[in-house]
């Protein structure tokens, strides 16, 4: 099979280390690494045996890369693979793919205006359990989809915040958990859901931790058939196992870690309810059989499915669109609950964009308030200092001067 010759921008990044097996696949030939941090970036490239750069501009000059992979923090994501797609690459860059949808969609049109691929890495679809319950949903097995329900925890310390000043705040992340963690959880909501809710309402708090943005958020939904849904996460709570349900006029399934089960009924709902004479009777349920659909959750099956996508001319699961659907929803849930209203998808970009702009002027000004007390608590502070020695000072003097006499 051909190899694509892939460059990848931001090869210092912690993430970078779910890509190594990836990066060793027989359709990849990884010519160049760039990074900011020159000492970390030449270190990667002496491990993947391949050139470094500085610069990821001079990169795509000199080494014309036909896939450029996107590692770097998310809020550089839309200019860096903006200009890529011009360079004439294809990229495949990591959630999320940008800090607003606005961003997202300049960086689909420019895909399109290239006639490139742009992928996300949403390697979460590829798990087993996910793909069983996409072909379950495709068949017809639960019927008309009326209600999804989802719960998933991602446990963080205070020490994790500390850990990189960018993390937990408006101007480095662009949220908090909705930005961060929740990214894949939202992408296998709309995946299974077959897209987009129309209606979202939302509730985004800061329970526990020392950060700017949410540490909890809670939602509800309503897709344009009417199904109703809702998802649950947080970094602020104690563990618990991933949680999803899917309801359906036949049925159910629920995902509960990586285990799925699947419920069927003996009639269609809307036909029970038509045709029941009992006022008080419910269809039987039955636990079903399922085949699993064989699948790995990780980085190396997104590539996989990008590279198929570009050489045979296939279609990539989480392509530009797709991959947007999550943050615009996660950017949907902020916006409601910062303006404790409903929400209407499409989201209204301008709109979000103001509201993003207000949180970081806000989160500025709290931090320089922050700076101004901490500088009057040291002058305080030395002040005091200062008096306590002046009046020693004067004591000893009188002291010695009483003692001369």
């Amino acid at each position: 099979m051909k190899s694509l010759r892939h460059v990848v921008i931001g090869a210092g990044a912690v993430v970078i280390g779910m890509h190594q097996e990836a990066l060793q696949l027989p359709t990849v030939d990884l010519v160049a690494v760039s990074d900011i941090n020159v000492e970390t970036g030449q270190q990667r490239a002496q491990e993947f045996g391949c050139a470094f750069y500085a610069d990821y501009r001079e990169m795509l000059e000199k080494e014309r890369p036909e896939v450029a992979v996107i590692t770097t923090p998310h809020p550089l994501h839309a200019q860096i693979a903006i200009e890529c797609l011009r360079a004439g690459s294809h990229v495949l860059v990591e959630k999320p793919m940008a800090v607003q949808v606005a961003e997202a969609d300049a960086m689909i049109a420019a895909a399109q205006e290239n006639q490139r691929l742009l992928g996300v890495v949403f390697q979460h679809r590829f798990r087993s359990e996910v793909q069983t319950a996409y072909k379950l949903i495709q068949e017809g097995k639960l019927g008309d989809i009326q209600h999804i329900e989802m719960n998933r925890l991602w446990p963080r310390p205070e020490s994790y915040f500390h850990q990189s000043p960018w993390r937990g705040t408006w101007a480095g992340e662009g949220g908090g958990v909705l930005m961060n963690q929740a990214p894949h959880n939202l992408d296998v909501l709309c995946f299974l859901a077959g897209g987009l809710p129309q209606r979202v309402q939302a509730w985004t708090r800061r329970l526990l931790h020392s950060i700017e943005t949410e540490d909890t958020a809670q939602a509800i939904f309503e897709w344009p058939n009417g199904a109703l849904g809702s998802y649950h996460t947080s970094t602020a709570q104690v563990p618990q196992p991933e949680y999803l349900k899917i309801v359906g006029t036949r049925g159910y399934l629920e995902i509960i870690g990586k285990d799925l089960r699947l419920y069927l009924s003996e009639k269609d709902f809307r036909e029970f309810s038509a045709t029941s004479p009992e006022p008080f009777s419910s269809p039987k349920m039955h636990q079903a059989e399922v085949e699993i659909v064989p699948g790995q959750g990780n980085h190396a099956s997104v590539y996989r499915n990008f590279h198929e996508a570009i050489l045979n001319g296939g279609t990539f699961t989480s392509e530009g669109a797709q991959g947007r659907m999550e943050l615009e929803l996660a950017n949907a849930m902020i916006y409601a609950s910062a303006t404790r209203s409903e929400v209407e998808l499409p989201l209204d970009r301008q709109k979000y964009a103001s509201l993003l702009e207000d949180l970081r002027k806000e989160a500025a000004g709290q931090k320089s308030s922050t700076a101004v007390k901490e500088l009057l608590n040291a002058s305080t502070h030395l002040r005091r200092k200062i008096y306590q020695t002046a009046h020693k000072f004067y004591i000893s003097t009188c002291i010695m001067v009483i003692l001369c006499v």
